[in-house]
Order: structure tokens, then C-alpha cells, then sequence
């Protein structure tokens, strides 16, 4: 690490694939984001990471969260203490930009 050609990119990204990966498993989804470093020279490689992360996945089994009805556009039912959250009638407006 630290030897890509867009200087800090590489540590950016363990900075927020280690964020994405403790926020997917606050929520229950963990195990499902991966990052492997592989050069473009390196086909068998990324043919590799690919299959063990597939298998991975499907040893994971199917979205866990999928069952829930949590939808963007309808009421999202919060299964942990049962309230129901109704969506805004209208847009929020986003804050004006200073």
C-alpha cells in the first residue's frame, strides 16, 4: 500500500471500506463488502477473489434485511420497538449552501 499512482487514494479507500464495513455490520449486513488490491497484470488474481468472495456471499445466504418490508417509499416499520415511521409529504429542501 502506498505505492499507487494517485498517492493517497489507496489509503482513503482502507479508510472508507473500514467505515463501510462496520457500518454494514451495525445494520446487519456484515461480511458483504471485500477489498483486495489487484494489479490489472494479476487476471488469475482478481479471478480468484472474485470466486472466494462469491462463495463467501452465497455461504452468507440472502439479504437478511430483505424480509423486513423496509421500503424508501412507503412507511418503514422499525422492527425493533414497532413503530412506524410515514414518510415526508413533501421533499425536505436541502440547506442553502454558505
Amino acid at each position: 500500500m502506498g505505492d499507487c499512482h494517485y498517492l493517497y487514494g489507496n489509503h482513503m479507500t482502507v479508510k472508507r471500506i473500514t467505515f463501510l464495513q462496520a457500518l454494514l455490520d451495525f445494520i446487519g449486513l456484515g461480511g458483504r463488502l471485500h477489498l483486495a488490491w489487484i494489479s490489472s497484470a494479476e487476471a488469475q488474481k482478481f479471478v480468484q477473489v472474485v470466486a472466494d468472495f462469491t462463495e463467501h456471499i452465497r455461504v452468507l445466504g440472502p439479504n437478511p434485511l430483505k424480509g423486513l418490508g423496509l421500503t424508501t417509499a412507503g412507511a418503514q416499520k422499525c422492527r425493533s420497538n414497532g413503530r412506524t415511521h410515514e414518510p415526508a409529504k413533501e421533499p425536505v429542501p436541502a440547506p442553502a449552501a454558505q
